[in-house]
Formats: C-alpha cells, structure tokens, sequence
C-alpha cells in the first residue's frame, strides 16, 4: 500500500514538473511607449494606446510626469493598462516632484508599477556616494509610503550614464530602503551597456540574487557584444542592445525562459524599442510575432 502511495505521488509529481516546463508564459506583456512616440500616423496618445491594445499587448508605458494626464485619459477610455509609470527623480532637488503623490492616487488599485530613474541634471552627483545615496533612499521611501497607500509597488529604473546605472547600485539602494513594495526592474539593455562581456557569464546567477526584489524585467534583441569596444556613439550602444526582439547574437529568449520557468518570475515583462531602425507599426507587429514565439518555444520544451 505505501509502495502504490508513493507511485502516485511520484507521478503526480512528474506531472507537475511537466506542466510547468510546458507552461505558457502567463506574465503581464507590454511596450514602452517609445516604441510609437514619433510615429507620423499614430501621433495622438488616444491613436497610439488603441493601436497597441490592438495588437494584442497587454500595457503600455506611461512616460515621464508631462505625459501622465493625456496617456491616463487614453488608457481610461480604452480600458488598457499603464504598465509602469516612468518617474524621474532629481537629486539637486530636496523634495520630490509636486505632481507624483496625486499621479500615484489617481493610479491607485491599478497594475502601474512605479519606476523611477534616479539623475542629477546639474552633473553635482555622478558617482554613487552616500550623501546621494541617502537622498535616493529618503526619497524613494516617501513614494514607497505613497504607493503603499493607493495598493501599487514600486521598481527602481538602472539607466546607464544616469546616477543610478548599474543594478547592483541599484540592489543596494533598495536593500536600504527596506520596503516590501520597492524593489527593481532588470533592464537587458541597460545591463549590457553598463556591464563588460566578460563579466556577463553568470546573468543567471545575477536574477537569482535579484529574484526577492524584481518587479519587473525589460527586454530586446541585443548582441552580445562590448559597449567599451564602440566608437560611435551612445546610438552605436543602442544599435547593439535595443534590436528587434528575436534577433542578435544575445539569447533573450532564453533569459525570459529562465526567469519565467526557473526563477518563476511571474511580474511583467516589457520590450524596449529606443532608436530602434524601421517603421514603427511594423516593429510592434514583428515584436508581437516574436513574443508569440517565445510562447511557443517555452509550452513546447
């Protein structure tokens, strides 16, 4: 009898495991909102957020404070989502933006993430240092206690050439903060061009280490290539790290089945397209059909 207990166990077991190697990607799909900003024919919010939901995305970035009001109006009418809100923070500044409490309340019950980007526009702070840090961590506490209060969390946007670049700063800011709701987003391309290709072997070990803080992930075609090693530019970087998603010579498909399959990273996944070559409406399309077949290949294994 217990012989014929454990069997059933074991295959219940096996099943399980199958089924979630055999899973579908669930997690929450959107685009930022740079991926349409500039199109000549989907040039208002209103024609771009429909035009999005239209092809089958599940959000859409809100970006930066000056957009919030016309974009939150197009999500309203369409019934859409804003997956995370793009909030710039200012260290020459004591305080924080005036508009960002209510634009949290007005969010508030939402699937928005908060994101924001740490810079200092006066140049006063350009390396980590702990007056600066200490700036970032009161502030970022306070729109955590916000957040908190209207039901939302809270990821800390890396940004290369920005005060806060690179995501182990940025895990060591949130370590600080302490705060359930405030954890980090893991930007491929940001991570690549702040991170020299040697030392980019164990990125599996890195979303480990990050997996108890991660709310949400970016991602892109990129090759595996040296941001060091270019001589054109910061559009050169961007050249090699934000491709069409599917191609280069970086396997993000498998990035994405690690953290979904492995990690069980069940937050939000959205595509980067900044400076991206080509025709807008057809990139989104392509990306989708892409996406599409990151969904395939994952429920297939």
């Amino acid at each position: 009898m217990k012989k014929l207990a454990f069997f059933f166990a074991a295959l219940l077991l096996s099943g399980f495991v199958l089924a979630q190697k055999g899973s579908k990607i669930q997690n929450h799909f959107f685009v930022l909102h740079n991926a349409i900003r500039g199109d000549s024919t989907y040039k208002t919010f209103d024609q771009q957020v429909a035009f999005i939901k239209s092809l089958g995305y599940d959000g859409v970035e809100i970006n930066l404070l000056d957009s919030f009001e016309g974009m939150k109006a197009a999500l309203d009418k369409h019934q859409f989502t804003g997956s995370y809100f793009y909030i710039k923070i200012n260290l020459d500044s004591p305080t924080l933006d005036p508009r960002i409490e209510p634009y949290i309340r007005a969010l508030k019950g939402s699937k928005t993430i908060l994101a924001p980007f740490i810079v200092s526009d006066s140049k006063r702070f350009t390396s980590p240092s702990d007056k600066a840090d200490s700036i970032v961590v009161s502030q970022l506490r306070q729109m955590g206690e916000w957040a908190k209060a209207s039901n939302l969390q809270v990821a800390v946007y890396p940004h290369v050439s920005f005060y806060v670049e690179k995501i182990d700063h940025a895990l060591r800011l949130v370590q600080q903060i302490d705060r359930p709701n405030v954890g980090l987003t893991f930007n491929l391309c940001h991570w690549l061009a702040t991170t020299p290709k040697a030392n980019r072997g164990d990125w599996k070990g890195l979303l480990t280490t990050l997996k108890p803080h991660l709310k949400m992930i970016t991602i892109s075609g990129a090759n595996n290539v040296d941001a060091a090693k270019m001589d054109n530019g910061p559009t050169g970087i961007w050249n090699q790290y934000i491709l069409p998603l599917g191609t280069g010579s970086f396997d993000t498909y498998e990035l994405v089945r690690y953290a979904v399959q492995d990690l069980g990273f069940s937050g939000p996944i959205g595509v980067q397209c900044y400076a991206m070559k080509g025709d807008k409406p057809t990139n989104l399309r392509n990306t989708m059909a892409a996406w599409h077949q990151f969904q395939s290949r994952l429920v297939k294994r």
